[in-house]
């Protein structure tokens, strides 16, 4: 789902080849270790940043964010569209591109 967002938008951070498909290549760093499970969900609540995926997420690391967001104009999901903190993925973006990404990441067309 990652590579899969990577390919359609402009710019991706960090800057990693996030398409490569190649199984022996080393999975890349995650984006928030050093800065925080957090920072990109900050970034998109202060309008640095237009979304964040965040793969691999506990409820804990999610939880405290969605209200952050929200009160500042963002929205959230997981990737099933669903305001779930269980999945393990949480999506933080403006809200007129939220649903587009959502589109992507699941293949719809």
């Amino acid at each position: 789902m990652a590579a899969r967002l990577a390919r359609s938008v402009k710019q991706v951070r960090p800057l990693l080849d996030w398409t490569a498909t190649d199984p022996t290549t080393p999975a890349p760093r995650k984006p928030s270790t050093g800065s925080g499970t957090c920072h990109g969900a900050l970034l998109v609540a202060t309008g640095q940043l237009d979304a964040f995926l965040l793969l691999g997420a506990g409820p804990w690391d999610i939880a405290a964010l969605i209200p952050i967001v929200q009160e500042a104009g963002g929205t959230y999901s997981d990737l099933t569209g669903q305001l779930r903190t269980d999945t393990g993925a949480a999506l933080f973006a403006r809200p007129g591109l939220h649903q587009q990404l959502l589109d992507i990441a699941i293949g719809a067309h």
